[in-house]
């Protein structure tokens, strides 16, 4: 507090000073900044000050600039840095600068040393595909789990010498143990072998020649024990002669891929010969053993009801290992997910909210209408991509494809909209996973009316452009049959698509698709369309449930331009321009391209000709010109000027230190403001202590945002914090008094009521009250609804606190007893529906307590109400308990203790049937 208040007097003596001598002259300064990260000089390091970018530091990790600001005034200087493998903090430094004397440039020097912690990523898969919940055993530590990518990241200040003693295992799986070496953001794959139960068939020769191969199934003929051999004495080995039957071991695996996710498919029925070998498990596959004679083949055949192709057929020979894999599609193509993340106001003198409104809903009005899309909410679309730490730019330059976004959204639609006095402009970008903007384009707007026919405009030249994926269904001579019709895909003759054939190494992995061929569309029907062949490689044939992809237009309009320019795009003022990404750029009303983080992009162009361009982003005004180019692969440069919001802000306490996009800019109260460039950013506020951060993704969207006054922000208490804290002190009592604290408002309200549940149940035993709070968490909609999958576990243990005060009232009150017991059967009905989503860390214990709390509570019931219907229920329950009594706690002397219970239990039952 000391400091503060000199520091404050420090600072106002020099403006006294300042304003003494030379009041609203500003003065030149150099600012040189030296980073290092790891005790090494940091290249391409960003220097910010008062929350403006002034560039970036060079390979020796340095950065000098001089600059003109008013004497006295307190200049704020961060250091960000982005690096794989790495994250890194952000450095920030401050000071008041001097009255300099006449002639004289003060130089003000920092050394920036950047603090980070390194991390790889392990991931773990059988043949390519993600295995969830392998557990993760790091130098003798164990406790870590993969998720449901099947990813862990590892985060590591440094790492030993000799590596990391790295141990992955699995249940049904083949443990994995090794020395590694990773480098910061490293994949380091662990591919795992399943432990396949083996089936085996054998192929036995009929004596009539060229006869069909019979296969039977050793596990069901078990032969006669042959009579001993005399010995006899060894001779050379002799060549296996064609007749003789050998072993082979066959894994059989099938897939479905949909726009750039691979899934398993199980259930794919697998014959060889016309008998049945068995079906594809979840992880869509199956190996056995096939025993056969080298000089015969036998017929694979993969049924598959409800997908193309719904059979195929192959031939397998018996010669060692091999992989036969096989691609399925649903016979109806799955839904694109796409989500609206939003349009924003370019103009800040107008409050165009209601024309925003207008437009989402007209576009969602348009687009879903069509069961060729389906809805990712903007709420869900923002909370995910903010989980997964993507923004915009990300999204706009590189795209989603390899983060776990890509589970939640295909496409996501942004846009701007611009007000002046020839009416409304509207701007709409789509953006694939792959990084590609497929769409692009500007509709001018005179009336509000007019928002409707300008959304149908804009769905339909998305639906035009959509690189859409389908399967040939049927054959007939030299036309092919398409999935995608006319009436949710709006296919139309003359449409092209690519064929894309599955590649593989040679010992069957599946490695990608190639492009094979062209097809056009020659004949559509509602859900249909016939192709035939344009172009085909030589060599590659067309069959039923082959993958062909929509190509879109505007490519091809792109790559037949003979002649090029590339477009740098700058924004804000100079000398502070910097390069601009997501800069739309049109030629005489044309889309033709959007620049990268870069700030470029190639435009194709006719030389010499005039051409009028527009550039538009959001946070940016309008850039307009005529221009014309003289030289192919010519650079033109434009910059355009920035819109900005003055941002002021102010919270309850206040202190807090203010971050827009993760760049520190002040703290509260902000009452003058700061500006703020327009567009969407993620704002957050920290106060420490007991408070919760405050978080928020806001859209800037007028010339003043304010913050102050009634609008501030009040923050909550970390309840969840300061119960944590009090349950590791040992203070139960402070712990079940903070959570019980936590508000419906606070975004902590399920979990420290679920944790008030638990500490009541098995602390105090006070079940009532852990009923009641479990209850309380399960009556929010999004929870009973399972939409948060975090709380299916809040059924197994609201079943449990049910069963408990059921056998508290066993010798009171036995009627209780038994509504008490009917209840934990009911919760816990829900909670083994729902087991896949229980949370991983405590998964084995979960799906325990699920069974045994099932079993014991039906146990019990029966023995209060003597009603025999309830006597099966309970065998079928312990039985239940029994066959899915998790592997992993086999080694637990108290869960041993428990299933030795159980099995008395079991006993008991059996003896009364």
């Amino acid at each position: 507090m000391v400091k503060q208040i000199i520091r404050l007097i420090f600072i106002l003596l020099s403006f006294f000073l300042i304003f003494a001598c030379e009041t609203g002259k500003k003065a030149e300064f150099e600012l040189q900044v030296k980073v290092a990260l790891d005790g090494k000089p940091a290249s391409d390091a960003k220097v910010v000050m008062d929350g403006g970018e002034l560039g970036m530091t060079d390979s020796s990790g340095y950065f000098s600039q001089r600059i003109k600001k008013q004497p006295g005034s307190e200049i704020h200087v961060s250091v960000l840095k982005k690096a794989t493998g790495y994250n890194i903090e952000p450095w920030t430094d401050s000071f008041v600068l001097k009255l300099p004397k006449d002639g004289v440039v003060d130089t003000y020097k920092f050394r920036a040393n950047l603090k980070a912690v390194k991390f790889f990523t392990i991931f773990v898969a059988e043949n390519g595909y993600p295995i969830e919940s392998a557990s993760i055993r790091i130098d003798g530590k164990s406790g870590a789990k993969t998720d449901e990518n099947g990813e862990f990241v590892y985060n590591y200040q440094s790492l030993p010498e000799k590596g990391l003693d790295l141990k992955i295992s699995k249940n049904g799986f083949i443990s994995w143990h090794r020395k590694v070496r990773a480098q910061p953001g490293q994949i380091l794959e662990v591919p795992l072998t399943g432990k396949e139960e083996e089936k085996e068939a054998v192929a036995v020769a009929k004596p009539v020649e060229k006869a069909p191969v019979e296969v039977v199934s050793v596990e069901k003929t078990i032969p006669a024990k042959a009579p001993a051999r005399k010995k006899t004495p060894p001779r050379a080995k002799a060549k296996p002669s064609k007749s003789k039957r050998i072993k082979s071991r066959v894994s059989v695996i099938t897939r479905t891929y949909s726009y750039g996710i691979f899934k398993p498919v199980s259930g794919v029925i697998v014959k060889v010969n016309g008998k049945q070998i068995g079906k594809t498990n979840s992880k869509g596959a199956l190996t056995f053993k096939y025993k056969g004679r080298i000089d015969r083949e036998a017929k694979l055949t993969l049924s598959a009801p409800g997908h193309i192709p719904a059979k195929w057929e192959t031939s397998i020979a018996a010669k060692g290992r091999q992989t036969i894999h096989r691609f399925f599609y649903p016979e109806k193509p799955k839904p694109i997910k796409v989500g609206i993340y939003g349009y924003i106001n370019n103009s800040p003198e107008e409050d165009l909210s209601e024309v925003l409104n207008r437009i989402e809903e007209a576009i969602s009005n348009n687009m879903f209408i069509y069961s060729s899309f389906s809805e990712v909410s903007k709420a869900a679309l923002r909370d995910r991509m903010s989980r997964v730490n993507l923004d915009m730019e990300t999204v706009s330059t590189k795209g989603w494809q390899k983060t776990r976004l890509m589970r939640t959204v295909d496409m996501i639609i942004s846009g701007s909209v611009t007000k002046d006095d020839s009416g409304i402009t509207i701007e709409t970008t789509v953006n694939t996973a792959d990084g590609n903007i497929i769409l692009s384009q500007i509709n001018k707007v005179r009336k509000k009316k007019n928002i409707k026919n300008t959304a149908k405009l804009v769905v339909k030249n998305i639906i035009d452009q959509f690189p859409f994926e389908g399967v040939i269904d049927a054959i007939e001579e030299d036309r092919y049959r398409l999935n995608l019709g006319k009436l949710d895909f709006k296919i139309r003759r003359g449409n092209e698509f690519s064929y894309m054939a599955a590649t593989s190494n040679s010992s069957g992995k599946f490695t990608g698709f190639r492009e094979a061929g062209t097809l056009k569309v020659k004949e559509t029907e509602d859900a249909n369309s016939w192709v035939k062949i344009v172009a085909l490689n030589e060599g590659d044939e067309i069959s039923i449930g082959d993958m062909i992809v929509r190509r879109r237009y505007l490519e091809e309009e792109k790559a037949a331009a003979k002649d090029s320019f590339t477009l740098l795009a700058r924004g804000g003022l100079e000398p502070d321009a910097k390069p601009l990404w997501g800069v739309n750029v049109y030629i005489n009303n044309t889309w033709v391209g959007t620049t990268r983080s870069n700030g470029k992009v190639v435009v194709p162009v006719r030389l010499y000709e005039e051409h009028d361009i527009l550039l538009s982003r959001h946070g940016y005004k309008p850039f307009k010109e005529t221009f014309s180019v003289d030289r192919d692969k010519e650079i033109k440069e434009f910059t355009l000027d920035i819109s900005n919001a003055l941002f002021k802000v102010d919270s309850v306490p206040s202190g807090a230190v203010v971050f827009i996009d993760g760049v520190e800019i002040g703290t509260t109260p902000i009452v003058d403001g700061i500006p703020v460039n327009f567009g969407f950013r993620k704002v957050k506020l920290s106060v420490g202590g007991e408070f919760r951060d405050w978080e928020k993704i806001m859209e800037f969207n007028q010339s003043e945002m304010d913050y102050l006054d009634d609008n501030k922000i009040i923050f909550l208490k970390d309840y969840m914090k300061i119960g944590k804290m009090a349950e590791q002190s040992g203070n139960i009592d402070a712990a079940i008094q903070a959570y019980k604290n936590t508000e419906r408002q606070s975004p902590d309200f399920s979990r420290a009521h679920c944790r008030l549940a638990q500490l009541s149940m098995d602390e105090k035993r006070d079940y009532d009250l852990a009923i009641r709070e479990f209850e309380k968490v399960l009556s929010l909609p999004e929870n009973r609804q399972v939409i948060y999958k975090q709380f299916a576990v809040t059924y197994t243990n609201l079943g449990h606190a049910y069963y408990e005060k059921g056998n508290q009232l066993v010798q009171k009150d036995k009627r209780a007893a038994a509504r008490n017991f009917a209840k934990a059967i009911e919760k816990l009905k829900v909670a083994k529906q729902n087991i896949r989503f229980f949370p991983n860390l405590e998964f084995d214990e979960a799906v325990h307590d699920t069974y045994y709390y099932n079993a014991i509570s039906y146990h019990k019931l029966y023995l209060i109400t003597k009603k025999g219907s309830l006597l099966p229920k309970a065998d079928r329950a312990w039985k239940e308990y029994f066959d899915f009594f998790p592997k992993n706690l086999e080694g637990k002397s108290s869960f041993l203790r428990i299933r030795n219970s159980a099995e008395k239990h079991r006993r008991q039952i059996k003896d009364l049937i």
